[in-house]
This record gives C-alpha cells, sequence and structure tokens, in this order.
C-alpha cells in the first residue's frame, strides 16, 4: 500500500521536512464502547489550531481517526510541548490488549502512517482531502497495519489470556465506567416492515442473571420471559459480539456464564455462547468474511450460527491465534456495536414460511450493547437532556429496546415521564450498586513505553489518562470514576463500596 502523506499547503517540503523527525507518533486501539470519550479527549489536550479527520466522516463513531497538532503544556509535562500525530483505529477491548501485549498488529488497521511536514499552519491534507480543524473530515483513503502504543478496555486484563509468560506487562489505569445494556430486535408478525413492531416482542422487559445465560448459551424460550404458554414454541437467539469485544466479556461475566465468574477469558472463548447472524435471500454468501448485519429497512428472513473462522474471521480457515484451534460455530460475532445494533433494528419476518422451516420455532433477536449503540436501536423521541464532565450538554434519545437486568434499569429515570429514560442517565442504579451489567474502562500501555520509545509517548499516556476520567461521561455513554458510590475488583465479581477502589 502506498503512504499517506499530510502535506501542508503551499509550502515547500525542503524546506521544513526536518520537522518531522521531531514528531511523537502514538497508536491507540480497543474498546469501541468508549471510543467518543476517547476522541473529545484528545481534542482537549491538542492546542488550538490542530486537524483531524477520520474514515467515513463520523468522527468519534468512526472505526478510524487520525489527529495532527501540538500538545498543550500541562501539569504533567508544564515545560514542553509535543508535536504529536495520534492514529486511532478501534478493534474491540480484548483485542487491543492482545495487540499491545503481544505486540501485535492491531485487528482494525489504520490510516497509513502519515509523514508530517509542517505544523506552522494546520492546512493539513490526506491523499488530497483536507483535514479539519476541530470539525473533522471525511477521509477514504489506504490504511495499513500497525503495532498500537496504547489501548482502552473496558475488561480486566485478568478476564483475558494475554497476561503472563511472553507478553508485555502493561501499565492498567481505570478512566472510567462504561454501562452496558440487553436490547430487543425488532420484529413483523406479517412479513413488512411497515408493520415492524419496533419496540421488539410485547410483553419481553426484563432478563434475570440466569435467563441472560440460557439466551447467551443457546437462546431462550420466550414463554420464560413473558408468562405465557403460547410462546413456549417461540425463542430468542442472541445477536452478539465477537472474541475481542470487552461488551462480550462483560455480557459473560455479569451473567456469570458457565458458573464462575473467575474463570480465565480463554476458557470463556469457547464457554457456551452460541450467537447468530442474520442470513437469506438478503444477504450475500460472503457475509461471515464481510460481517454484513445486512440491509437497513429490510426484514430478516433467517437466522443462522456463525460459522466456523479463524481469529481474522475468515469461514473455515486457519488457526485460531490464542487458543490454536478454530473458533467453534456460533461462537464468532459482529466485530462493532454498530453491526449488532444494525441487525437488531432489522424485524424478524415470523410469517416466512422458509423461515419457519429454517428455524422450527419463530425467533426473535436479543443482543448486548454499550449505550451509544443500544440508543440507535428504536430511539424514543422523546429527549433526556445532560450535561457531561466536559461541561457539554447533550440531548439522548435513550432506545426502547432495552430490557431491565435482574430487575433493574440503568437509571430511575427520576423526573421524567417517558420509561426509555430510565435508559438514559443521570445512571443512579449503576452509580449505587443495583444495575450490574456495566465495566471498568481502563486505559492500557507497556510499562517501558518511555524507555523503549524516545519520543515520549510515555508523556503523552500521562497526559491523555486524566482527561478522559475527567469526560468519561462524555455523550451520556459512561460514567466518570468520582460519581460511583459502588466498585468492582474485576468483572463479575461482587459490587461493593468505593473503598474497594477500581484497580489492577
Amino acid at each position: 500500500m502506498k503512504k499517506t502523506k499530510l502535506l501542508m499547503a503551499g509550502l515547500l517540503a525542503s524546506a521544513v521536512a526536518s520537522v518531522a523527525s521531531a514528531n511523537t507518533e502514538i497508536y491507540l486501539t480497543g474498546s469501541t464502547a468508549f471510543r467518543s470519550a476517547v476522541v473529545d479527549s484528545i481534542k482537549k489536550v491538542l492546542a488550538p489550531g490542530y486537524v483531524w479527520g477520520s474514515t467515513g466522516g463520523s468522527g468519534g463513531s468512526a472505526n478510524q481517526q487520525v489527529f495532527v497538532g501540538t500538545t498543550l503544556a500541562s501539569p504533567v509535562s508544564p515545560h514542553n510541548t509535543y508535536p504529536i500525530i495520534i492514529q486511532c483505529s478501534w478493534s474491540g477491548s480484548a483485542g487491543g490488549i492482545q495487540s499491545v501485549a503481544a505486540s501485535v498488529a492491531a485487528g482494525q488497521p489504520y490510516l497509513d502512517e502519515p509523514v508530517v511536514i509542517s505544523y506552522s499552519s494546520p492546512n493539513a491534507t490526506v491523499d488530497g482531502t483536507a483535514l479539519a480543524g476541530g470539525s473533522g473530515a471525511t477521509l477514504s483513503v489506504n490504511t495499513n497495519s500497525h503495532v498500537p502504543d496504547m489501548a482502552m478496555s473496558d475488561a480486566f486484563i485478568e478476564s483475558t489470556p494475554f497476561q503472563g509468560g511472553s507478553y508485555v506487562t502493561l501499565t492498567s489505569t481505570p478512566v472510567g465506567i462504561v454501562p452496558f445494556e440487553f436490547v430487543k430486535g425488532e420484529y413483523t408478525p406479517d412479513g413488512t416492515t411497515t408493520h415492524a413492531v419496533a419496540g421488539g416482542y410485547p410483553g419481553v422487559t426484563n432478563l434475570t442473571v440466569d435467563q441472560a445465560q440460557e439466551l447467551i448459551g443457546g437462546g431462550i424460550a420466550l414463554d420464560q420471559l413473558t408468562g405465557v404458554a403460547a410462546d413456549d414454541n417461540k425463542l430468542a437467539l442472541c445477536i452478539g459480539r465477537d472474541h475481542d469485544s470487552g461488551t462480550r466479556i462483560g455480557a459473560e461475566y455479569d451473567t456469570q456464564l458457565g458458573g464462575d465468574v473467575f474463570e480465565a477469558q480463554d476458557a470463556g472463548y469457547e464457554a457456551g455462547v452460541l450467537q447468530y447472524l442474520p442470513n437469506g435471500a438478503i444477504c450475500g454468501s460472503t457475509q461471515f468474511a464481510t460481517q454484513s448485519p445486512g440491509t437497513a429497512g429490510t426484514t430478516i428472513e433467517t437466522l443462522v450460527a456463525w460459522q466456523t473462522t479463524d481469529s481474522t474471521g475468515t469461514p473455515n480457515g486457519g488457526d485460531e491465534v490464542v487458543l490454536g484451534e478454530d473458533r467453534g460455530g456460533g461462537t464468532e460475532g459482529f466485530f462493532s456495536g454498530g453491526n449488532v445494533a444494525k441487525a437488531l433494528a432489522r424485524p424478524v419476518d415470523t410469517s416466512s414460511a422458509a423461515f419457519f422451516s429454517a428455524n422450527a420455532a419463530y425467533p426473535y433477536t436479543i443482543g448486548y450493547l454499550g449505550m451509544s449503540d443500544a440508543n440507535s436501536v428504536n430511539a424514543d423521541t422523546n429527549i433526556v437532556s445532560y450535561t457531561d464532565g466536559a461541561n457539554q450538554t447533550d440531548s439522548i434519545k435513550a432506545t426502547q429496546n432495552a430490557l431491565t437486568f435482574g430487575g433493574y434499569s440503568p437509571s430511575s429515570g427520576t423526573g421524567y415521564t417517558f420509561a426509555s429514560a430510565k435508559f438514559a442517565p443521570p445512571y443512579d442504579h449503576i452509580l449505587n450498586g443495583q444495575y450490574a451489567f456495566w465495566g471498568v474502562e481502563h486505559l492500557l500501555y507497556p510499562q517501558n513505553l518511555a524507555s523503549t520509545h524516545a519520543d515520549r509517548q510515555d508523556v503523552i499516556a500521562n497526559l491523555i489518562t486524566p482527561q478522559i476520567t475527567t469526560e468519561a461521561d462524555f455523550n451520556g455513554t459512561g460514567i466518570k470514576l468520582s460519581a460511583m458510590n459502588a466498585s468492582r475488583a474485576n468483572d463479575g465479581q461482587a459490587i461493593s463500596s468505593p473503598s474497594a477502589g477500581f484497580t489492577e
């Protein structure tokens, strides 16, 4: 692949090429659930005049971003500022930990490594597309693999197999809380999207721990959720995430899948998970390789278990990197919460003869998501206003398809008359320990980062970390640690008072 170059318009490269050697470059990967808070935090530690862009033009929700600028002076580096390039590529929490700890390329590629010519006038371009100062720019450029310097993770290191032995020892700093939700998919009783029941199957409102175990372990009969005897021949099947996902780790641990919340995640990769993918005439035969959730506005004709795949998501190929074996049929899932949300937003066609023949019962869909992705599934028209740690007031429309877990919603919804407010900030049921489906967000990087990088990536890491902690509740997708009246020492473990701390 050709190199992507950031060029300053109107300047001669020969006059300023020496500046490139002074750049600090940071490659960041990991959690998709927390990326909007991280992207905004990066903006806050850069001096005015910085430029940035993202793939697809979707800013903080894109899979890749690139920032070019100079850091602000701060208590971390009071006498020094650093010209910097920050590359982001979001691959999931466990995948991010693996990439940093094993020194292997991130699961999702970066924009090609830029060569910055000058910072004196921020008019940089990527393959001819101008980066924007503050608002981002739409980029469609070559991508390239790279070993990341840092990762964000919704999960503790102990919940993954990427520790000890030959793995690099990581510094792990808790920076926030990431709430999760179980979300119902849509369905249609007559095969038309115009008659789709957006709120999901009626009467399904709550999942207990045992019911959630059944759901992710292979599916659950709807009569267990509705109490209606006639629903015993109808199933709810799970639409979920792949092995790199911290949201998946949260779902496995917080439902105590396998009966042992202390079980290492390397065993959890294969234990008892059975997840499904939309299939049929509306999806092509390459869906497993492309991880397509299907076409928006169309119905799901069939649901099929994920094929056996290797660690790249290729069907029936190769060996899984960690376990030395293929990932079994049904154990894989989507690499992003956005694709899970898109699949849940498509109504299941229970009137289709092909659907009934293929599935022997009427399946409906339930998935697990972080708040940002959850709120894209049948968002309420009512608005919840929320001011975050960056003093930004956001207008949030919560999903109407979310389920309570263990009888609790993330919030009490106090002050609002509409039900979806219970799935929007302020998350008082999480703050006080009643709602248990959440993770602790971490920033991780190698302990020897300072000694291996003369251009001081460690200083940049220590600059970004407190900013993320301040902005952990950005856009209502997370919670600041300082707001919590409850804590947990590891994924899935008992919730206790803050005195237990959020430490590794």
